[in-house]
């Protein structure tokens, strides 16, 4: 593969990268409403909680490495240029701050009503790493529209 066919399939993947993790994050999103929407004696069945933790792995994996592992180096290599790199580090810093906020949103609302752990959990969890992705996907999808 040519220097000029490695930068269009990067290029190509980058904008896709950002549609896939703005998408991942709804997906996330959708399912939490699903999981508040159960009843509370099956909400927190080993199978739902099983598939929320492997999803919650997968998507922080997907920050950390920016995805697309199975490509070739060459190619990663220019989908995880510099811009790229700066992108999830500010997403990574979103993540931490709404994690942050969510948590001291949980610690106040148990002031008031009951909260379980697995609620809180799944809470501080989804709005800290849903706002990652959206930060990183909405930071990717500017830096192409402008590049």
């Amino acid at each position: 593969m040519g220097d000029v066919d490695r930068v269009e399939k990067a290029e190509r993947l980058g904008r896709k990268r950002s549609q896939i993790f703005f998408v991942l994050a709804m997906v996330f999103f959708a399912g939490q409403s699903v999981y508040f929407g159960a009843p509370e004696a099956t909400r927190d069945s080993p199978a739902r909680i099983g598939a929320w933790l492997i999803l919650v792995i997968l998507m922080l994996f997907l920050l950390a490495t920016g995805g697309f592992l199975l490509q070739g180096r060459d190619v990663r290599d220019l989908l995880n240029d510099e811009s790229a790199r700066a992108s999830r580090v500010a997403a990574q810093a979103v993540g931490f701050w709404a994690t942050i906020l969510a948590l001291i949103a949980v610690y106040v609302e148990s002031m008031f009503d009951r909260v379980t752990l697995n609620e809180a959990v799944h809470i501080v969890g989804t709005i800290g790493v849903g706002a990652a992705l959206i930060s990183f996907a909405t930071r990717e999808r500017r830096a192409h529209r402008l590049g």
